[in-house]
């Protein structure tokens, strides 16, 4: 099990030269702990002109060490939350589908996952490898040979999507 200055250690490794830990701002958890970085020179000045944008922080889990990049686009409070329930265990995700019973239902949730299929295409001797978006004939049409398999990837932006139905449910919104 790592201590704090251990996993402080572990991020300085992989921060860019002149960044610094701003380590006021670190976040405990029981499982680890949440660090954010800066430029030296903003923490020098505190100028907005030379702040690094895009980073929700560095999680490094007490048991492991393992290091979670988090991005900007949720805020601390929903990336830890989205990390707690468990989004992030893996990289890449499928979902294994044995059952229907409301299919236009079933349809219009998968598809707004916006899942992918990919198509190979023989370009000049390479073999390109582009994904595509199922639309809702085709997610019908996969559905309707049951099992099927449809690849997820990774959760850390499709977790909406849950809690989106979760809201609706309750009424949170319409």
């Amino acid at each position: 099990m790592l201590t704090k200055n251990e996993a402080l250690e572990l991020v300085r490794q992989r921060l860019p030269e002149g960044s610094a830990v701003l380590e006021d701002a670190t976040v405990e958890r029981s499982y680890g702990w949440l660090f954010f970085a800066q430029p030296k020179e903003y923490i020098e000045t505190r100028d907005p002109a030379a702040m690094l944008f895009g980073s929700g922080g560095t999680l490094v889990e007490k048991n492991t060490g393992r290091c979670i990049d988090f991005g900007s686009a949720f805020s601390t409070d929903i990336n830890l939350r989205i990390y707690e329930a468990g989004y992030l265990d893996h990289p890449d995700y499928d979902l294994l589908v044995t059952e229907v019973s409301q299919i236009d239902e079933a349809v219009r949730l998968l598809t707004r996952l916006a899942l992918t299929y990919v198509v190979s295409e023989i370009s000049s001797g390479t073999t390109w490898r582009i994904p595509r978006v199922y639309t809702q004939h085709q997610m019908q049409a996969k559905l309707s040979r049951l099992p099927c398999r449809l690849n997820v990837g990774h959760l850390y932006f499709r977790w909406q999507v849950e809690y989106d139905r979760r809201a609706k449910q309750f009424k949170v919104i319409e």
